[in-house]
């Protein structure tokens, strides 16, 4: 059967999977998509969309994603089924057993390695502000743009040491006066999404059968991107 599924999945969450294909011995053909896709989710949407329609000799493709801000609604199969997480975006998979992240993600900003490398993550877009305003207009205006948050948080999954990426978001956290703490995460979720021994938590898809908004929930649809997206344009 595991020659007969391919995954598709975020390049956010790669160590992640990684750390979950291991401790659970699931290994599948993979196509790894950019991270910065989830920013645009109709970019995201068409970028799943080809590579779906380009492997429809498997017989599932799972797609390690959740709802991404819409970004998965719309998508079809014709002739391979298909399956994704029934959740809001990477944090909650990372974070899914944490029960208070509904009450603090609206005022939350969570990063992880994979967030902080990012082309586009928080710290390039203060470097960028830092090269073309100045250190007092960059902090100025990114404390204006982070005005509605109240913390900073490294998910802390295990897929990697944490000590190097602290001391960034540290730095970080300071520059835009939010308290920073670390959150612990796990891949529990995305070892059972890989098992294909699935739960309510996973949302299954017969050829033909388009995914709607609906096959999510109303939270979400609603709650995705609770992080802020890129502060300045970069041309």
């Amino acid at each position: 059967m595991r020659d007969k599924v391919l995954l598709i999945a975020c390049g956010m969450i790669k160590d992640e999977l990684n750390l979950a294909m291991e401790n659970s011995g699931f290994f599948y053909d993979t196509i790894w998509m950019d991270a910065e896709l989830h920013i645009n989710p109709d970019l995201l949407r068409s970028e799943l969309q080809k590579a779906i329609n380009q492997n429809q000799t498997y017989e599932q493709i799972l797609l390690a994603y959740g709802n991404c801000g819409n970004g998965l609604v719309g998508l079809v199969s014709e002739k391979t089924k298909l399956a994704c997480l029934r959740l809001e975006d990477c944090i909650h998979v990372l974070l899914h057993n944490e029960k208070n992240l509904k009450n603090i993600q609206g005022e939350t900003y969570f990063i992880t390695k994979a967030w902080i490398n990012s082309k586009k993550s928080l710290k390039e877009e203060y470097h960028y502000a830092m090269t073309r305003y100045g250190a007092k207009r960059a902090e100025a205006i990114m404390g204006i743009m982070f005005k509605h948050y109240k913390s900073m948080v490294l998910v802390d999954t295990g897929a990697y040491a944490t000590d190097s990426w602290i001391y960034c978001a540290k730095h970080l956290s300071q520059v835009l006066h939010l308290d920073f703490k670390t959150m612990s995460g796990d891949v529990g979720l995305l070892e059972m999404f890989l098992s294909l021994k699935w739960d309510r938590q996973v949302a299954e898809f017969e050829p033909g059968r388009v995914i709607s908004k609906d096959d999510f929930g109303v939270e979400c649809v609603l709650g995705s991107f609770s992080n802020a997206g890129p502060v300045f344009s970069q041309q």
